[in-house]
C-alpha cells in the first residue's frame, strides 16, 4: 500500500509563500545588508526562511516520507492541520514582534515571548506525532536515526528560540540576558540550521536519492560515522549552552569542537553522495537529480566558510555568506530540486496509482516538462551565486540583484508544480481523469504493484 499524506502539500504551499516573501524582501532591501545583522528587518527575513520556507518544507515532507523510512505507519496524522496553524500564528506574531522592536505600525515587542510559544507547541505537536512511527518496534534504520536526532535539534532550538524572544522582550535578568546576548544566536543557528534541518535533509536524502538514482542503499561504517559525528556535534552544543546559562567561559571551545565534527559528518556524507550517484543505475540522470548537484556542492562550501570564519574571527564578513549559501544553495536549493520530484509523485499516486493493472498509465516523468524547467533551477543556482558574492563583495545593490533573480525562478517554479498537479503537460489521452485538488489530495490508501 502507498500512502498519500493529505497535509503535506498544504505544508508545501505556505513554504513557498515564505520563501517568494522573503526574497521579495530581499530584492527590495529590506534586511541584512542594507540593515544590520540583528536589525527588525534582518531577523523577519531569517525567520521567514528558517521556520516558514525550510522548517515547514522539512515538516511536509516527513509526514510523507517518514513512515518510507521507518516502515512504520505515522499515527495522529490528523494533527498535522492543527501544527501547522499553531505554527503560522506563532511566525506571524513573532514577525509582529521583531516590527514591534522598532515601533512599526503600533506593535509591540512584547508578542515576542507569545510567538515563541506558538511555534514551541506547533513544532512540540508536529514531534510528537512525527515521533510515533520512530518509537517502538525494531531498531530504526539508518535514515530514520538522522530524523530522530533532528527532531531532538527542533526542540532544542524552539527552546533556545523562546528564551531569545524572552531576551528581545526584556524579560530575563540582565546576567542570562547577557549570556544569551553573546552566544545565544549562534547556537539558536546550530540548533536550527545545523542541527534539525541539516541532519534531516541528510537522513531523507538517503533513502530518496537510493530511490531515485536506482543506487544500492549505502551501508558501513561511513554512514554511521556520519551520524555519530553529528550526534558528536550536538553533544558539544548542549555542553555550550549548559556553559552559557551557568555563565561559563568554554562556551567558545564547544563551538569549536561542534564546528569540527560537523566538518567530518559533511566531508564523510559528501563522500556517501557521489558514491550514489557513481553506483547509480539510471544513466541519465532526471532533472531533480541534475538539479540536487549544485546543492549538494553548497554544503561543504558553506560550512567551510562557516569554519574559517569561526577560527579566523572575520565573522561579521564571512558568516552571513556561509549561512546565506547553507539556507538557501545548501537546504533551499536541495529543497525545491526535491519538490519538482515529489509533486508530481504525489500527483501521480494520486490519480494514476489506481489505474494500474486496468490501463497503461503515464511515468511520473510525464507529468513534467524537464526542458521548460531546468533554467529556473539553473537561474536559482545563479542567484544564489551572485547573491553570496554580492555578500562578500559588500555590494548591497547586487546583492539585491541575485536575490531577484532566485524570486524570479521560485515563481516560475511554483507554476511549474501547479502544472504537475493540473496535470497540464500530459498527453491528451490522458486528460480526460478528474484534476485532483491542487493542495489537499484526499486521505486515501492505493494498491501499488
Amino acid at each position: 500500500m502507498a500512502s498519500i499524506s493529505r497535509w503535506t502539500l498544504a505544508y508545501f504551499l505556505v513554504a513557498l509563500s515564505c520563501l517568494t516573501l522573503a526574497l521579495g524582501s530581499m530584492a527590495m532591501g529590506f534586511g541584512f545588508p542594507g540593515e544590520g545583522l540583528l536589525a527588525s528587518s534582518t531577523l523577519i527575513v531569517v525567520h521567514l526562511v528558517a521556520i516558514g520556507w525550510l522548517s515547514l518544507l522539512m515538516l511536509g515532507a516527513l509526514l510523507q516520507f517518514l513512515p518510507v523510512l521507518t516502515g512504520r505507519a505515522l499515527r495522529g496524522a490528523s494533527l498535522a492541520p492543527v501544527a501547522l496553524g499553531l505554527l503560522v500564528c506563532g511566525l506571524c506574531m513573532l514577525l509582529a514582534g521583531f516590527a514591534g522592536i522598532e515601533g512599526w505600525w503600533g506593535l509591540s515587542a512584547a508578542l515576542l515571548p507569545w510567538g515563541g510559544a506558538l511555534l514551541l507547541a506547533g513544532f512540540g505537536l508536529a514531534v510528537a506525532m512525527l515521533a510515533t512511527p520512530l518509537i517502538g518496534g525494531k531498531a530504526l534504520p539508518l535514515p530514520a536515526r538522522f530524523v530522530a536526532l533532528a527532531l531532538f535539534c527542533l526542540l532544542g532550538a524552539a527552546s533556545l528560540g523562546v528564551l531569545l524572544a524572552g531576551m528581545l522582550a526584556g524579560l530575563l535578568g540582565d546576567d542570562l540576558a547577557a549570556a544569551l546576548a553573546e552566544r545565544g544566536v549562534a547556537l539558536h543557528a546550530g540548533f536550527g540550521l545545523g542541527g534539525w534541518l541539516s541532519l534531516a535533509a541528510m537522513g531523507v536524502s538517503y533513502r530518496l536519492l537510493s530511490m531515485f538514482l536506482l543506487a544500492p542503499e549505502r551501508r558501513g561504517w561511513r554512514p554511521q560515522l556520519v551520524l555519530w559525528s553529528g550526534a558528536a556535534g550536538l553533544t558539544a552544543l548542549l555542553a555550550a549552552l549548559g556553559l552559557v546559562l551557568a555563565g561559563g567561559e568554554a562556551a567558545p571551545a564547544m563551538l569549536a569542537a561542534a564546528g569540527l565534527a560537523a566538518g567530518l559528518a559533511v566531508a564523510l556524507y559528501i563522500g556517501d553522495v557521489a558514491g550514489l550517484y557513481r553506483s547509480r543505475k539510471r544513466a541519465v540522470l532526471e532533472l531533480h537529480m541534475g538539479a540536487a548537484l549544485p546543492a549538494f556542492a553548497a554544503l561543504p562550501l558553506g560550512l567551510g566558510l562557516l569554519l574559517w570564519a569561526g577560527f579566523s574571527g572575520e565573522t561579521e564578513l564571512v558568516a552571513p555568506v556561509a549561512v546565506y549559501i547553507l539556507a538557501l544553495g545548501w537546504l533551499g536549493g536541495l529543497g525545491l530540486a526535491m519538490l519538482y520530484k515529489i509533486v508530481a509523485f504525489l500527483t501521480w499516486l494520486e490519480c494514476f496509482a489506481p489505474l494500474m493493472g486496468r490501463r497503461p498509465t503515464p511515468r511520473v516523468q510525464d507529468l513534467v516538462r524537464e526542458d521548460h524547467a531546468m533554467v529556473w533551477f539553473w537561474l536559482y543556482f545563479a542567484g544564489v551565486a551572485v547573491a553570496g558574492a554580492a555578500l562578500w563583495a559588500q555590494m548591497p545593490l547586487v546583492f539585491r540583484s541575485g536575490a531577484g533573480l532566485q524570486m524570479l525562478a521560485v515563481l516560475a517554479l511554483i507554476q511549474q508544480f501547479y502544472r504537475a498537479r493540473r496535470l497540464a503537460d500530459l498527453p491528451a489521452e490522458w486528460r480526460d481523469l478528474p484534476r485532483p485538488r491542487l493542495f489537499l489530495p484526499a486521505p486515501i490508501e492505493r494498491k501499488m504493484t
